[in-house]
């Protein structure tokens, strides 16, 4: 195809520049900027993504903090009816070490909307290292929700072999609303 338009020099310089322009123009079109990401629109997309990604790990933390909460929340309805002074009363009489009971002191604990929270303070003269494992593993196993707070171990100056022991025992009521 041979086109011939009876251009001057002048007026084909000009086209040759435009074309030259137009060839630049397109080829940055269709090969630089999709590149670079139009716009910025690859890096909304990758950005978009991410947080996608960050909802759904979130959204999977939430729903396994869901199931724990309602798992021990099912857990301290068991407290409802609980008297800790004497359920730590009963698993010492059980474990034969309620002579070893120096005191039992409740102590007052702050409360926050939704629980209740009562604690103990056992003090235990003279056990051995054996009747202490026992009783803590009573108390972890308690078919009530009790945890242990604080523990303080002494070895008495008389006897190496026993021990002086301070638990502080706690449990969680749900309060009514």
């Amino acid at each position: 195809m041979n086109l011939n338009l009876n251009l001057d020099e002048r007026q084909r310089k000009i086209a040759f520049i435009v074309g030259a322009a137009l060839a630049v123009v397109l080829f940055l079109w269709v090969v630089v900027l999709p590149r670079l990401g139009i716009g910025g629109l690859d890096d909304q997309i990758a950005t978009k993504e991410n947080e996608l990604r960050e909802m759904s790990r979130l959204y999977k933390n939430f729903d396994q903090v869901k199931r724990d909460f309602t798992r021990i929340d099912s857990q301290i309805q068991r407290n409802r009816d609980l008297s800790l002074l004497s359920e730590l009363s009963s698993i010492a009489e059980r474990l034969n070490i309620k002579q070893g009971i120096d005191s039992m002191i409740s102590k007052p604990k702050p409360k926050n909307d939704f629980y209740e929270e009562e604690a103990v303070e056992i003090r235990l003269q003279k056990v051995t290292l054996e009747e202490l494992t026992r009783l803590l593993y009573e108390v972890e196993q308690s078919p009530k929700v009790l945890r242990v707070r604080k523990m303080h171990v002494e070895t008495r100056f008389d006897d190496m072999s026993l021990l002086n022991v301070t638990l502080e025992v706690s449990a969680f009521k749900r309060l009514e609303t």
